[in-house]
């Protein structure tokens, strides 16, 4: 396992030093203390019925914590962002409620590798597989992995314990398809994105097989697994086995629709016509004679569109990436720089100011990593290093711009040209004060 570096011992010193500062922490007084924004994430549960919530610098401390912990891969690549941040948020909660804090970096990480070494392990999955049928065989071997007609035989030939699991319900669910057997190491998040990854590249050696041996290729096939109803096109919950090695026990995963149904009331619809950005942005789509910023934006919602829809969490980044190059690399000098200094000027100073002024350095540099890891999957087709929390991210960065870029066309701007160099000027101007 990978060690800690000294500077980022340092780093998790000083965090915590602040983090158990008067100052991080505020002990609720009325209702009134929880209306604030992300509540869920700040709030921490102590002993004896107790609560505490985290403020702005606790949560800021917290997550610096978090995230040079997750950086340094002192788990070989078994645990995910949300691995580290829970065990650390539950260890937190343990030591305040003692009345007690780590000494230093050293005993902070002993603590959080002694939670999550107990969630690392072996993992079996066997989830539905669509597009493939066999025929004379009851089991297809693809490396490691299998295809099989039932999980049933498989299950008790290596000795899982399932009478309590009603499996001939989860059975019966699929019983259009055929079954996909895979094993992956890691926590239970980690080892169900590395058996999907090896599923995806198994099922993707078979397309490739389809398209080498029929005349239109691949375009007829569809072949993958199902771990989501929006896979397998059902309307009910999508059922999957899996259990650890270290003790063959089990878990019948019965996973619903995973977005969730944007709601559209009185209060939106008033929101809708108090911002005027909709109303402009249906004019602008439906436009004959767009300038070349409502050109921009119409490509930009497009590629949004796309993106948030797409499965892979590299090709939604990818995609909302697409989304902002739009409007920042028209000349293709230093992306990089135009994207960073672009989108964070436009996420300031826009109309709508959605970041804080105090911020623009340091989301100017959190833009500009994530575009290197844009430029990782296209260029060097790296694809593992992505996280739903960078898509996140990004995706409201993105969300926030269209609007911003609509309130402009509102205000009389016509090219991204003007945008841009506005950007550029403020940024040479804020870097030479700082300097």
């Amino acid at each position: 396992m990978a060690e800690l570096t000294k500077k980022k011992q340092r780093t998790i010193d000083r965090a915590l030093d602040r983090l158990f500062s008067a100052g991080s922490f505020l002990v609720p007084q009325s209702m009134k203390d929880f209306a604030c924004n992300n509540i869920l994430v700040r709030t921490l549960r102590l002993s004896g019925q107790r609560t505490v919530l985290l403020t702005d610098a606790g949560l800021t401390q917290m997550r610096k914590i978090c995230d040079t912990i997750h950086e340094a891969d002192i788990f070989d690549g078994l645990t995910a962002y949300s691995d580290v941040s829970k065990a650390f948020r539950h260890i937190l909660e343990d030591l305040l409620s003692r009345g007690m804090r780590p000494d230093n970096a050293a005993e902070l990480v002993d603590l959080v590798r002694d939670r999550l070494n107990a969630e690392i392990g072996n993992y079996t999955y066997v989830v539905p597989l669509f597009g493939v049928k066999i025929d004379g065989t009851d089991a297809v071997d693809l490396g490691s992995m299998r295809i099989v007609r039932s999980p049933l035989p498989y299950l008790e030939s290596v000795g899982v314990k399932y009478d309590y699991a009603d499996l001939p319900r989860i059975i019966e669910a699929a019983k259009h398809y055929l079954w996909f057997i895979g094993f992956a190491k890691g926590t239970p998040m980690v080892s169900q994105g590395k058996f999907r990854e090896l599923a995806e590249l198994a099922t993707g050696m078979l397309a490739i097989a389809a398209a080498s041996m029929y005349e239109r290729g691949a375009s007829r096939f569809r072949i993958g697994i199902v771990m989501s109803p929006e896979e397998g096109h059902a309307h009910g919950p999508a059922s999957w086995l899996s259990w650890c090695d270290s003790n063959l026990k089990l878990t019948a995963h019965n996973k619903l629709i995973g977005s969730q149904q944007f709601k559209i009331d009185s209060d939106t619809l008033a929101q809708f016509a108090a911002s005027g950005v909709f109303a402009r942005a249906f004019e602008i789509f439906e436009s004959n004679s767009r300038t070349q910023l409502e050109d921009a934006i119409t490509k930009g919602i497009y590629w949004f569109s796309n993106a948030h829809r797409d499965a892979a969490p590299v090709m939604r980044l990818i995609k909302y990436w697409s989304c902002i190059e739009t409007f920042f690399s028209a000349d293709n000098k230093d992306i990089t720089r135009s994207v960073s200094v672009g989108l964070a000027n436009v996420l300031v100073y826009g109309g709508y100011n959605y970041v804080p002024e105090a911020e623009y350095f340091s989301l100017k540099k959190r833009v500009a990593k994530l575009y290197d890891a844009r430029s990782r999957a296209v260029h060097g087709a790296v694809y593992r290093h992505i996280t739903d929390r960078n898509v996140d991210e990004l995706s409201q960065w993105a969300a926030w711009m269209l609007i911003n870029m609509i309130s402009l066309v509102e205000r009389g701007y016509t090219k991204t040209s003007q945008i841009k160099a506005i950007a550029d000027r403020l940024d040479e101007k804020l870097e030479g004060k700082r300097q």
